[in-house]
């Protein structure tokens, strides 16, 4: 009876899959999304190269995965899944303390192709593979808490990586930086992960339990899925497919040119101040990604996608304020909640429209869209700068892009919905 009571309050493996995945993505993601750009001002006055220069160093990163990411998937279930994943974590480690010796704008572009390689291979597609194979209950609330991490990280790092950059060298904060994603692994890969519940001879989380109800048998009318079964290749032949691609360019740009807010806050701002914003706005982001979810499950696409695409455009225009009062704070708030569109809409979107089946698929592909445009936006952000000397241009721009997102993807959803009727 008492070793039944114990058990009854023992912990499911799946929630420490989920820590694991939580702590890599808080710390793997920062350095090339939120973070990446904190060093741009003190790297480019130092070695004496432009801002779009190094700015290309984020498209570098971005192009391999747009390759590399539809054979992940594969290279990971084909090979030991927990080995690959500590040697492209090995390899990230690398990557980053080279960014601390570089010299030349061409040496960081090596750096970033190796980094591109090792990114897209321990961080989103890995990390949601796990947490599919753990959890067949509350699988949408574990992807929230995981990504959540994201801004969790950047959060807790940002002032910690402007410290160093500020009282000791930009060379310093990427070696550090690379120390704590070689302990992350060590942890994380090395000792807590598996990449499935067989390995330790366990079911998933929620299969054991037949009284926890599905999360398909929880949907409503509003929020459940088309359940399209279509294949890659035929979606192409359709218009809702070309518009959810559109959506996700168009999404990946805004997010792209997101990640010049820390520089650009840096300019009109205290550096110690920006530094506040950025933390503030990563510290928010925790909440509105878990938000998301939340209003996702419980209204549907449409509610949640007006509210992500209207978080976003707001952002851009409080940067025209950004030196301001009160300018920082709305972008803090806005950004905050708009930084699901970067990681937990776009799986939203594309779970809305297609079945399980055939989601993995379709999500790959939209996924490289994504980033082909998070590719672009940074060189248009920079670039407008190096012109023009401001950014004023660019936001104006960001903020057009941003609706659009919102019309290609509520657009492509009517036309999968007429699909569906065939």
């Amino acid at each position: 009876m008492s070793h039944n009571k114990r058990s009854s309050f023992k912990v499911h493996y799946a929630w420490v899959i989920l820590l694991a995945a939580t702590l890599i993505l808080a710390v793997y993601a920062p350095i090339v999304n939120s973070l990446s750009n904190t060093w741009q001002i003190a790297v480019t006055q130092d070695l004496g190269f432009s801002r779009s220069q190094f700015s290309l160093n984020t498209t570098i990163v971005q192009a391999v995965g747009i390759f590399v990411g539809p054979m992940v998937s594969k290279i990971l279930l084909k090979h030991h899944f927990k080995r690959v994943w500590l040697g492209f974590a090995c390899l990230f480690t690398l990557g980053v303390f080279g960014y601390g010796l570089c010299q030349n704008p061409w040496q960081f572009y090596l750096c970033s192709f190796v980094i591109g390689f090792a990114y897209i291979t321990t961080t989103a597609i890995p990390i949601t593979m796990m947490i599919n194979n753990w959890f067949d209950h509350q699988r949408g609330l574990a992807t929230s808490i995981a990504f959540a991490g994201v801004s969790a990280g950047g959060f807790i790092l940002s002032p910690m990586v402007t410290y160093l950059i500020n009282h000791v060298s930009w060379r310093w904060a990427y070696f550090s930086y690379a120390g704590l994603i070689a302990v992350i692994a060590l942890l994380c890969g090395g000792v807590l992960m598996r990449s499935k519940p067989a390995d330790l001879g366990l079911r998933p989380y929620g299969a054991e339990d037949p009284t926890i109800p599905s999360d398909q048998g929880r949907q409503t009318s509003d929020t459940q899925s088309l359940n399209l079964d279509i294949s890659a290749g035929q979606s192409w032949q359709l218009a809702f497919f070309l518009l959810l691609m559109l959506g996700s360019i168009l999404n990946g740009v805004v997010n792209g040119a997101s990640l010049q807010f820390p520089p650009a806050l840096q300019e009109a701002q205290p550096l110690q101040f920006a530094s506040v914003i950025v933390s503030a706005y990563l510290l928010i982001g925790i909440f509105g990604k878990l938000l998301m979810g939340w209003i996702s499950d419980r209204f549907g696409l449409f509610v949640s996608l007006i509210l992500g695409v209207s978080a976003m455009t707001l952002a851009f225009f409080a940067m025209l304020f950004a030196g301001t009062s009160w300018g920082p704070w709305m972008l803090a708030i806005c950004f905050g909640l708009g930084l699901s569109m970067g990681t937990v809409v776009l799986p939203i979107v594309t779970a809305s429209i297609y079945s399980k089946k055939a989601y993995g698929e379709a999500f790959g592909f939209l996924q490289s869209a994504f980033q082909i445009g998070t590719a672009i936006g940074p060189l248009i952000v920079a670039g407008s700068y190096d012109l023009t000397q401001s950014y004023q241009i660019a936001w104006y721009i960001m903020i057009v892009i941003s609706i659009l997102v919102g019309v290609a993807w509520l657009w492509g959803y009517h036309h999968a919905k007429q699909t569906q009727s065939y």
